[in-house]
């Protein structure tokens, strides 16, 4: 009696699949009778009829293909109901006593079988089974190590360590060159399934898998599904999968369809064409009337996850909601809730159908779930969602449960209601007595949220009014360097920095707003502790300074200048400083501190990602302050115009897009500009220059701390403080600062270089204040790119405004094209107002918003082709369809080595001019850049300003005061 696996005699002669156990000669045909015999029976009881008949001859073969058979005819019954009987107790006793002669492919269908039978409890028998399939692994063909893995994963047997590592090389020996595209899926399945996914074994199914002729479509699913529940993304393989699925998407089923999208989104890959051709399919086809509420909640937190806001999709669920709510478990409510949410679909019908399902059974949720659903609700369009009485119900519910409450739980509720209390205008019945429970948890460090946490409450307090919780809470749990690192495993967003920067911002803004002096300076030095780089630690203690000077405060500035001079953190910035209190050298004038300020003193060992995300801000920085000469603005922008143009691409309206700032300037002569998004200071310095010749201040709005302390850097090193403020706050919270500092109807220009999807409730909101002057004037930028959808449509449908969309190329990246948009506003029965709704704009909304993602964690010039310019092109069409198009663009000549800009404006029905392949800034150096002011007028300016004589282009320096009128500053 010898092994057929051992000798490889089937391999060579055996036709067939390889043989079940080891026999002595030949099977007697009555055997191979039995064989046909059990697989033809279709019920349980006739199957182990035949068996208690005929077991008695059984051999080993008869034995498994019996075992094999149970599962297929089984259907709702319980094996149970047949654990007395002779056949199955027989049976058993067989299987035990086949295990030492069977063969490989025997001991795979024994395990297979075992693992499919409903209520089997003899963990022992598999157990054996498996012991003996290990004594035999060598001998495994790669259909039956698949089959086992398969079993393993079943069962989530993942402490069998010992076979998962011989399945794991069986799979990287025999499955991996099967070229079977079955053994690869199951295997990637199993391994997946049981959390034991190597990447090095999972690169070369990816490999295997790409060779394969035939891939089914649910063994594309099933694949797809196992690389994104292991966190594996292969994009070679992932590309292919969507070609091969794009091509036979009519042979998907529900399940398919549901489980290929899911892994796409949770691996953030947003396939556009994937997701638009299974959108269109499931609703087209009718296969979402199949659909279970776990697969439709699943389809819709998928296309939720990528923002991909299919309408058509995402309104036949909303009937399949209406039709099948009372089947929906709370994961599937949660799911879909988050979905409709992310998308930014008004979508009040769908959450009234999810109130009624979940009232009065949020106790069933787990507190995951129920934080999602709230957090669903307040960021839900329309607003009136957030009125729910479901936040009523969460408050009673969550009180009792405050001490088991983990950290990520107490975070989001406390946000939550922060956020549900700004929409309704008061608070949640019971809310504030809930916060005051959470916060005694957390200042008894009980509860230690992270990064991202520790920012939600330090806003959310703030918000509510309770400013001295958030400081408290500041003060006793994450200052003096006890930042907690960021708590989401996985998370590896590149555009992402961890909580810092949003506690410092709501902090700074608050206490700046209160004038508390003593405050900002304690902020302003923590900040400067948490840097490694010299750079920006001096940049922060600058800022500190620049409190004490502006609040007069002489002796802390002079203190603060002692222990500059002692750490050696000074610059130029900090010698200008100096200079308006009389020091004209530092080293010189300013004795040492004798006692160094414990604070100062503390420095991290190395960089951190807070530190890591504003690189390029730094680097500018520190060109500005090496190169640029004090008080000198023009200097400045040189400094930083060489660092995009040579160096790094910046996000800086430079160029073609300074041509367009300012004529506007020239025409409105603002003597209030308020920007949102300061950024580095670089066009708030350049705007401030023009306007300081009549009196005119910028205010630019920065919700980023890092940026701001930069900006403000380069805003003294230019000798603009005092026309130039920097306000930090989101925009949200920083334009209320604004209004209370400068009154109603006190801005005459506004300049827009925010998120692009936020510029139209930005506007709006501006006007419901009645922030703006009669005939303010607002200008946008990167309207096409990222893009501004909501924009476009709210300035050029609604009639109080008269707009011109320019067209124009990126600084620094003259490939890459872009709009600007130039309105001049005038009240009337639609100001303030929100346009009509145009539900079509909700697809190019949410990919802009991925560009601008995409953009942080790389560069706009890094994004240049496909599937940008496939993006521009829809976007343009959209709106060329609605009868909206350019009506001006850019003209740039490069002329002894200075590039000048000018507007033209084009005729009706004409389309802006293709870009000729030149870049202008391979020729020339920052401040080498002009504008020709006054060649046009703007629609808005038409009816109320006359055309001034066109100016002349300047290849020099900077004119005079008169000349100015017509030629722009350059740098």
């Amino acid at each position: 009696m010898s092994s057929f696996y051992a000798s490889a005699i089937w391999q060579k002669g055996k036709k067939g699949p390889p043989p079940i156990f080891t026999s002595i000669g030949v099977r007697h045909p009555e055997q191979i009778e039995l064989d046909l015999a059990l697989r033809d029976q279709t019920t349980l009881p006739a199957l182990l009829e035949l068996v208690g008949q005929h077991i008695q001859r059984f051999d080993a073969g008869n034995t498994v293909i019996a075992v094999a058979q149970i599962p297929k005819v089984q259907g709702p019954r319980s094996l149970r109901a047949f654990s007395n009987s002779f056949a199955w107790q027989e049976l058993q006793r067989r299987m035990y006593s086949s295990l030492t002669r069977l063969e490989p492919r025997g001991l795979s269908m024994l395990a297979y079988a075992l693992a499919r039978l409903e209520d089997f409890e003899d963990s022992t028998l598999l157990e054996a089974v498996l012991d003996k399939s290990l004594a035999r692994m060598d001998d495994f063909g790669p259909t039956d190590a698949a089959k086992l893995a398969w079993v393993m994963a079943k069962g989530q047997m993942k402490h069998r360590g010992d076979l998962w590592a011989a399945l794991s090389r069986e799979a990287t020996r025999k499955i991996c060159s099967s070229g079977r595209f079955i053994d690869i899926s199951m295997t990637a399945w199993a391994f997946a399934k049981a959390g034991v996914a190597e990447r090095v074994l999972f690169g070369q199914l990816a490999t295997a898998a790409m060779e394969c002729t035939e891939l089914p479509p649910h063994t594309i699913a099933n694949l797809c599904w196992a690389f994104a529940k292991s966190k594996n993304h292969n994009p070679p393989l992932f590309d292919m999968l969507a070609k091969r699925s794009i091509e036979s998407y009519k042979e998907f089923d529900r399940q398919s369809v549901s489980n290929l999208v899911w892994a796409y989104a949770t691996l953030d890959v947003c396939h556009e064409e994937l997701f638009s051709v299974f959108a269109a399919y499931t609703v087209e086809s009718g296969l979402w009337r199949e659909f279970s509420p776990q697969m439709a909640s699943n389809m819709l937190w998928a296309y939720g996850k990528v923002n991909v806001a299919h309408m058509r999709l995402f309104d036949t669920f909303a009937e399949f909601i209406s039709i099948n709510i009372d089947s929906f478990d709370n994961q599937n409510i949660a799911n879909t809730a988050w979905a409709y949410a992310t998308t930014q679909l008004p979508s009040e019908g769908v959450f009234n159908i999810l109130t009624c399902r979940s009232r009065g059974r949020l106790s069933t949720f787990r507190m995951d779930e129920l934080c999602g659903l709230m957090w669903a609700y307040v960021k839900a369009k329309p607003v009136s969602v957030a009125f729910s009485p479901i936040f009523e119900e969460a408050v009673q519910l969550l009180m009792p449960q405050v001490p088991v409450l983990d950290a990520q739980s107490v975070s989001n509720v406390i946000w939550i209601l922060a956020t549900c209390q700004q929409l309704r205008k008061a608070h949640v019945h019971g809310a504030p007595e809930l916060i005051d429970s959470l916060m005694a948890a957390m200042l008894d460090m009980r509860v230690r949220v992270d990064s991202e946490g520790a920012a939600q409450v330090v806003w959310s307090l703030w918000r509510m009014g309770r400013f001295h919780d958030a400081w408290t809470l500041y003060v006793r749990t994450l200052s003096d360097g006890r930042h907690p690192e960021h708590g989401k495993s996985g998370f590896t967003k590149k555009h992402a920095v961890d909580g810092r920067q949003r506690y410092y911002q709501t902090l700074l803004m608050e206490t700046e707003s209160r004038g508390d002096l003593q405050k900002q300076v304690f902020l302003w030095k923590q900040m400067a502790a948490d840097f490694y780089s010299r750079n920006l630690r001096t940049a922060c203690l600058n800022c500190a300074l620049m409190a004490m000077l502006k609040a007069r405060d002489v002796d802390g500035a002079k203190e603060m200048l002692r222990q500059a001079v002692r750490t050696k953190l000074h610059n130029k910035v900090t010698a200008s400083l100096a200079a308006e209190l009389g020091i004209r050298d530092l080293e010189a004038e300013v004795e040492p501190a004798q006692i160094l300020d414990i604070t100062i003193r503390r420095r991290p060992q190395s960089q951190s990602r807070y530190e890591d995300f504003h690189y390029k801000e730094a680097g500018v920085l520190e060109t500005v302050v090496r190169e640029a000469t004090p008080g000198d603005a023009r200097s400045v922008h040189a400094a930083i115009e060489n660092v995009g143009l040579k160096e790094v691409w910046l996000k800086v309206a430079g160029g073609e897009k300074a041509c367009v700032i300012d004529n506007v300037i020239l025409k409105q002569r603002p003597k209030l500009i308020l920007e949102f998004g300061t950024y580095v200071g670089y066009t708030s310095t350049r705007m401030a220059l023009q306007v300081a010749q009549w009196g005119g201040k910028v205010v630019t709005m920065e919700m980023d701390p890092v940026n701001a302390t930069i900006a403000r850097n380069h805003i003294q090193m230019a000798g603009l403080s005092h026309a130039v403020t920097v306000q930090l706050g989101h925009s949200d919270d920083a334009v209320q600062c604004v209004l209370d500092k400068y009154g109603e109807q006190s801005v005459d220009m506004v300049f827009m270089d925010q998120r692009g999807t936020a510029f139209h409730d930005d506007l709006q909101r501006l006007e419901s204040l009645n922030l703006l002057h009669d005939r303010a004037v607002v200008v946008a930028d990167n309207v096409l790119k990222p893009g501004a959808p909501y924009h476009v449509w709210r300035i050029s449908s609604m009639p109080h405004y008269k707009t011109d969309i320019v067209d124009l190329r990126e600084f620094g990246s003259a490939p890459v094209e872009d709009w600007m948009t130039v309105s001049w506003t005038r009240r009337g029965e639609s100001y303030g107002k929100p346009a009509q709704e145009l539900r079509e704009l909700n697809m190019l909304a949410r990919e802009s918003d991925r560009f601008r993602l995409r953009a942080m964690a790389t560069s706009m010039k890094d994004l240049v082709g496909d599937p940008l310019d496939e993006f521009a092109e829809r976007f343009t069409s959209e709106f060329v369809a609605l009868g909206i198009r350019c009506s001006l663009y850019v003209q740039t000549d490069v002329v002894d080595g200075c590039a000048v800009s000018r507007l033209v404006r084009l005729e009706p029905g004409q389309a802006p001019p293709k870009w000729d392949g030149e870049d202008p800034r391979e020729e020339i150096q920052g401040g080498q850049w002009r504008a020709e002011l006054g060649t046009v007028q703007f629609r808005g300016e038409m009816e109320a300003f006359p055309m001034p004589a066109p100016a002349q282009a300047s290849f020099g320096g900077y004119k005079s005061q008169q000349e100015q009128m017509y030629i722009a500053p350059g740098g």
